[in-house]
């Protein structure tokens, strides 16, 4: 089995040089218990417990997947056992946990989670996704709610999911058929229905499974607005805590999936046998059937939205790094400068080392696209600063569907080139990296497809509040290239990145015009949205490395080129510059497109589409 190797050094880079985690942790909610000196103490543990603990089930968890039978899933060997270990010894749902009082930074936290991630992307959607449900009761729930349910979910004694999906209600939420019937308790409801795609809907993790149902009340409108959240536990949970009697949810089977073996895909059965009982969440509908469930789960897909983008930031990241050992370990091929010298290693390629610097390049940009994200919702969320805290949750909304959608329609197109690297042996299961890429795919589909994030951006982020986020956003962008245009050593640099800029702010006002002239431009919308997002997301990106550029040169003059760091800052500035010349003109190509408004995908007959 290769060896798990992943780069600590630039995630401490990160938050303890460039991200002023000082003001993180001064916050009310931290500052007695994390601060600087603890960074590299979790950071380091963490390392380990990524190559010792997690990664050793990843490739059987991929071989041998979730088994299936009389209506039960079993996981395969480590991965209970490792879920546990993670629960139990401090690394797992709690950390993340509005609910915990000793809760981390969500910056600090998605640290070392990340190690985790790329050492078993299967492992950890079931820590997100308890997670993800416990915070939705911490946040929408009874205290009630809260006392049955989180200590055990947050213990690792119980998991929890999301149910959205349908077999004939996915992206479109709001056609969910399943229904939820009053009953003499007006907050438990009788759930019946079917729901798919479950991550987690059917595991052998602990001792129940906590399900947050989308339903539709008796009488509810139509479409999303008339959904309902509710608790719907596998075991019914008592009044004191303890467990009664199977709540009639039914595991009809578990999904045949090209990757991610290792995580159970459920489609589940609510209330076959009507007898299925859940609890609502909020308020019940009001007098014209609205209820608020989408919009309060919606919390938790958001998390999950950036959590899905991390997740491909953390499974390209470790298809670089052992694509990267590999081609300095492979002897082949001469220099081409030099055919008759001895044969070298394939990192001494010309071409070999333009997949590389792609791949460290976009990993790099990511993971700090990713982290000033987090950086963002840590201020947002427990700042007294109201009015910074505000201004920053605008960028983390704008920023969610960048990530999410960047990270993952990248992170596919670079694990492709880690494969590339190791040549046939990629394309086995010898090496790890055909694993990655089976499981990375999904990435671009889950919490809603890429086109859905980009018409969240275009529809809804960059017009909310009159624009003014957005402008805000953009406007910040705007300041740093002022600031630094005349950098020693980035002067040609911070000129592309101004011409980003100028292409994304002209984007901006070619939408604003669609919009007010929709009758004749509004099949445009959807037509060029995610060519804006991957401009937006591209110049934040490059704005985020050459803010890291900055920081490096500052290290390299301070410590000089015979320090042992040397060799990490100077290729914090080269990779920088690379994805700056090499990635970033895309913008100006897309900004092209996207201001001739070619028709062509609309005026080709439907017919010529189909083939067959």
């Amino acid at each position: 089995m290769a060896e798990f190797v992943y780069d600590i050094r630039d995630l401490k880079f990160i938050i303890k040089e460039w991200l002023n985690m000082e003001e993180i942790f001064n916050l009310e909610k931290f500052k007695d218990n994390y601060g600087m000196d603890d960074i590299d103490l979790i950071l380091d543990e963490a390392y380990k417990i990524a190559r010792e603990v997690i990664f050793p089930i990843n490739k059987e968890g991929d071989r041998i997947g979730v088994k299936f039978e009389n209506g039960r899933a079993k996981l395969p060997p480590g991965y209970v056992e490792a879920y546990k270990f993670l629960q139990e010894n401090g690394w797992g749902s709690a950390n993340e946990s509005l609910a915990s009082e000793t809760a981390m930074p969500l910056t600090l936290y998605r640290a070392y989670n990340e190690m985790f991630i790329a050492a078993s992307p299967a492992l950890m959607s079931y820590v997100k996704l308890t997670t993800g449900a416990a915070n939705l009761i911490y946040r929408f729930g009874t205290d009630k709610d809260r006392k049955l349910f989180l200590e055990n979910m947050l213990s690792g004694k119980w998991s929890g999911t999301m149910c959205l999906t349908e077999p004939n209600a996915g992206s479109d939420v709001g056609d969910a058929t399943t229904r939820a019937y009053p009953t003499d308790d007006p907050r438990i409801y009788k759930i019946k229905g079917t729901k798919m795609f479950i991550t987690g809907g059917e595991v052998d993790l602990g001792e129940n499974i906590i399900h947050m149902v989308l339903a539709r009340p008796e009488g509810g409108a139509p479409g999303s607005k008339g959904l309902g959240l509710y608790i719907v536990p596998k075991i019914w949970v008592n009044d004191d805590g303890s467990l009664g009697e199977p709540n009639d949810v039914t595991c009809i089977a578990i999904e045949s999936k090209m990757g991610l073996k290792a995580s159970a895909t459920a489609m589940l059965s609510f209330g076959e046998n009507d007898n299925c009982r859940g609890i609502l969440v909020g308020d019940p509908p009001d007098s014209e059937g609205r209820s608020k469930g989408l919009a309060m789960m919606f919390h938790m897909m958001n998390e999950s939205r950036i959590g899905t983008g991390h997740n491909a930031l953390a499974q390209m990241a470790a298809a670089y790094y052992f694509a990267s050992r590999y081609a300095a370990e492979r002897i082949q091929g001469r220099p081409f400068t030099n055919p008759k010298a001895e044969r070298v290693p394939i990192i001494k390629h010309a071409d070999v080392r333009r997949m590389l610097m792609e791949m460290k390049a976009q990993v790099e940009a990511i993971r700090a696209m990713v982290f000033r994200g987090f950086y963002y919702l840590d201020i947002a969320e427990y700042s007294k600063d109201r009015e910074k805290a505000a201004r920053y949750r605008g960028f983390a909304d704008i920023l969610t569907p960048l990530i999410k959608t960047y990270a993952s329609e990248t992170a596919w197109q670079m694990v492709a080139l880690a494969i590339q690297v190791h040549g046939g042996v990629g394309y086995t299961e010898e090496y790890p990296v055909s694993q990655y890429a089976r499981d990375v795919k999904i990435l671009s589909i889950w919490e809603g497809t890429s086109f859905i994030q980009a018409m969240d951006l275009v529809g809804r982020k960059m017009r909310m509040k009159d624009g003014l986020p957005f402008a805000s956003w953009l406007d910040e962008r705007k300041e740093f290239i002022e600031q630094n245009k005349d950098a020693d050593g980035f002067v040609a640099e911070m000129r592309k990145l101004e011409k980003a800029y100028q292409c994304v702010a002209e984007i901006k006002d070619i939408y604003a015009s669609y919009y007010a002239n929709i009758a004749e431009k509004g099949e445009l919308i959807p037509l060029y949205a995610l060519r804006v997002l991957t401009c937006c997301a591209q110049l934040f990106a490059a704005e985020s490395l050459m803010d890291q550029a900055l920081v490096a040169r500052r290290k390299i003059e301070e410590l000089g080129v015979n320090h042992h760091d040397y060799t990490y800052y100077a290729g914090k500035i080269t990779t920088a510059k690379y994805f700056i010349n090499n990635i970033l003109p895309n913008v100006y190509m897309l900004a092209d497109q996207i201001k001739e408004a070619d028709k062509s995908a609309l005026e080709c007959p439907e017919e010529a589409l189909v083939i067959g």
